[in-house]
């Protein structure tokens, strides 16, 4: 369903670059590039960069950058974004990207709750992953962010059942600006934690961002418990003995 974003891409755009989406830009610019500074890798594919605001940020530090995003609209702006760097910017989706090498670092930022196909995804970030690859993605924290947003009622919402919505939102500094029509899945944790293991991937990391109280007075309101999460995977020591067991046979 990448369509539905098509016509926010460029209000999505202006709140990135004029700062009115904080989380954005004082939460998470600033965690993705502490992690770039942390593990120096030398390639980096972000899939679904949206704008591509976090790909050009990353590419700074990165010798060979890829961003994917099959949204029209969305891949329209980034192209705008990208234009003169040194990222390289594809149409497609992560199921029909295709590399002849993996990639050392691989980020989905606030995109696997959009995913209809949950399993398709990781499977095809899998195949993109070597040995030391680590796979980051950010999702909006299952156990507490319907308690923020309020997208399902009380007879919608089961903390343990997968559910889909069509939903809309704002962001605190735009708060006149509402961008609707967007699918949004709620998952349990535990079903995230699963499916990465059911490719062969095993969580090393897995952060609640609760930022400082100084980035909390900026929404105007302290949050009363993490917003959102991040995983961080690579693949496990099982799953590469299979492998080798599988090139046996």
């Amino acid at each position: 369903m990448p369509h539905r974003w098509d016509d926010f891409a460029a209000v999505r755009r202006d709140q990135i670059e004029s700062g009115k989406d904080l989380t954005f830009s004082k939460v998470f610019l600033p965690y993705y590039m502490d992690l770039a500074k942390e593990l120096h890798p030398k390639s980096l594919i972000e899939v679904g960069c949206g704008t591509g605001h976090l790909s050009i940020a990353l590419s700074n530090h990165v010798n060979k950058t890829i961003a994917i995003e099959p949204s029209k609209g969305m891949h329209i702006i980034a192209e705008k974004v990208v234009e003169g760097s040194g990222v390289k910017l594809f149409p497609l989706r992560v199921e029909n990207y295709k590399s002849e090498h993996p990639f050392d670092l691989i980020i989905s930022h606030m995109v696997l709750q959009l995913v209809d196909d949950l399993e398709s995804f990781i499977a095809s970030v899998a195949e993109l992953m070597g040995n030391q690859s680590r796979f980051v993605f950010a999702i909006p924290h299952p156990c507490f962010y319907n308690e923020y947003k309020k997208f399902f009622g009380p007879s919608e919402y089961h903390y343990m059942v997968e559910t889909t919505k069509t939903v809309s939102f704002t962001v605190t500094k735009d708060p006149n600006t509402i961008i609707s029509g967007v699918p949004y899945c709620h998952r349990p944790l535990s079903r995230y934690f699963f499916v990465l293991k059911k490719f062969g991937l095993y969580v090393v990391d897995f952060e609640e961002i609760f930022p400082e109280p100084e980035i909390q007075s900026l929404y105007g309101m302290a949050w009363d418990f993490p917003r959102y999460c991040v995983f961080h995977a690579q693949r496990g020591k099982d799953r590469l003995i299979l492998n080798k067991s599988e090139q046996l046979l």
